[in-house]
């Protein structure tokens, strides 16, 4: 089954919604402290950057009719374009989902489809190649309501939130 594709993605959030709904109904029946949420947990769609524009149509679409929470865009790619690497070293690596400076473009690019084709019906968590405050604030900019930073952290250590903070004040 392919995990991108529309049909069987629908089921799958169709079903995961459902499944809170029913979650947070069985809560409040057995919890009667006003003071516990018992509202369903939210539910967040990860998406590749490596998608087309027209399977993002269907994301959006997607996340508009099942009512999720939101997106979070991207994951990693499976695209080797423009790294510096040997083609022969990159074989020599194999496959896989790439991280960091490589994403930063494209999940940009991203980020700013859907929010605009969406008209910012949901909101967009910004992750892929965040490794200063100008690629934090280019994913705000995009539409991204937050942000999120992985490789970033790794090679700029945790200063790198405090940096993004203070820039974006």
């Amino acid at each position: 089954m392919d995990l991108q594709e529309k049909e069987p993605l629908m089921k799958i959030l169709t079903s995961l919604k459902e499944k809170a709904n029913e979650l947070a109904k069985h809560s409040s029946l057995i919890t009667h402290h006003s003071s516990l949420d018992t509202r369903p947990k939210p539910i967040l769609l990860k998406i590749a950057p490596d998608l087309t524009n027209s399977q993002l149509d269907d994301i959006i679409e997607i996340v508009t009719s099942t009512k999720i929470a939101g997106v979070i865009a991207t994951n990693t790619t499976i695209s080797r374009a423009d790294l510096l690497t040997d083609d022969n070293e990159i074989k020599k690596i194999g496959a896989g989902g790439l991280s960091g400076a490589p994403l930063t473009h494209r999940s940009t690019e991203v980020i700013r489809y859907i929010c605009d084709k969406s008209n910012r019906a949901f909101p967009v968590i910004g992750v892929g190649g965040i490794s200063s405050p100008e690629d934090a604030k280019a994913k705000l900019d995009a539409g991204a309501s937050l942000v999120q930073i992985y490789t970033g952290f790794i090679y700029e250590g945790p200063g790198l939130t405090k940096q993004i903070c203070k820039a974006l004040v």
